[in-house]
Order: structure tokens, then sequence, then C-alpha cells
């Protein structure tokens, strides 16, 4: 549970990725964000068909209190995440329905730093990827609009609280599922936020 921003696209030309990481890079620094390089080139500067199940190319960025945030790619161009990729390295199998997905949650790094990843995020779709999409369920990436930012941040925050208060407050019943106990967590939870 946490607000996040969830991606997908693929790298435009494979001779792009040094410079996108240097940039990335260059955006790390100056918001004093840890990273870590992961490949940085193609074999032969060029895509492969067959997707290298070993290597993981780009730069992953780690705002404080945030997941990390990835622009990283397989070898086919395609971006994929830090934990789709180690999902397919134990697996062993390409599930292409969740391979090429990435999702941060942002919800305890803040708002601001959430505003910092969608304006990277927007600079580095524009100049460097392709049939980019971008889900943000702060909505700064449709809107712009910070308060409304803010306010969906306060909001998620809220339920988080609430949710836990609730199950500090409220123990399981004897005999009853998780799930059961969860969703009534969850009515409750959502019960105590309508009436406030």
């Amino acid at each position: 549970m946490g607000l996040s921003i969830h991606y997908k696209g693929s790298l435009k030309n494979a001779f792009d990725l040094k410079s996108l990481i240097e940039e990335v890079v260059d955006a790390a620094k100056v918001n004093n964000w840890k990273y870590f390089i992961f490949e940085n080139e193609f074999e032969n500067n060029s895509f492969s068909e067959v997707v290298d199940t070993e290597n993981l190319f780009g730069v992953m960025i780690s705002p404080p209190e945030s997941e990390p945030f990835c622009f990283s790619f397989l070898s086919n161009g395609k971006m994929s995440g830090l934990i789709n990729f180690n999902v397919m390295q134990i697996d062993k199998v390409i599930n292409e329905d969740l391979i090429y997905y990435v999702a941060t949650k942002t919800q305890y790094s803040g708002y601001e730093n959430h505003k910092k990843l969608i304006l990277l995020t927007d600079y580095i779709s524009k100049k460097y990827l392709n049939n980019f999409t971008c889900i943000d369920e702060g909505y700064y990436w449709e809107t712009r609009d910070e308060e409304l930012l803010k306010t969906t941040f306060e909001k998620y925050t809220n339920l988080i609280e609430s949710f836990t208060s609730s199950a500090e407050m409220i123990p399981i019943n004897e005999g009853e599922k998780l799930e059961d106990y969860l969703l009534r967590l969850a009515e409750i939870t959502n019960k105590n936020l309508k009436n406030d």
C-alpha cells in the first residue's frame, strides 16, 4: 500500500544508453540521491532479439524513503525494473505481462521527491524513449497540479495511518481467516475515513 508511479517504454536507440545514464546520474547527484549503474552498454551497441536473462542495462536511483526508481532495460531495449528482472531470473520465464512494467512506491519519500521523479521521467521519456506510458497515482504526470499531488499524498498517508491504527486496536477474531480479517479492517477504516 502506498502511492506509486507505474511506467513502461523502450529505448529509442541502443547507443543512447550511456547518455541517458549520465543525465540520470547528474540528476541523482544534484538531489543527493543514491544511484547504481547496471550494464552501461549493449553488446555491439544494438538491441538483441533474444532477451539476455543475465544482464540488466541502465541505471537505478534511490531518493530517500522511496523504492528504487529504474531507468533500466533488457537487452531488447524494453524497460524492466530490478524486481521484475530478479523474478525473471528466479522463474527462468519471461512473462511479458509483467516484465515490461515498472512500478515504484514513492509514498514515504514525500510529494517533493515524487514531483522531481515525474519531471525527470518526463524529460528522459521525451528524449530517449519510445512508446512510453506513465500512470501516476499522485496525478502529477497528467496534471502538473502540485496542490492535487499534495492532497493525494495526504489522502494516502491518512489511509495508511488509519489502517495501521485499526490493525493495532482491532484484534483478529479466533478462527477468523486472515483475508476476512483484512476485509473487516478495510471496511472499518473506510467507515472511519468517511466520518472524519
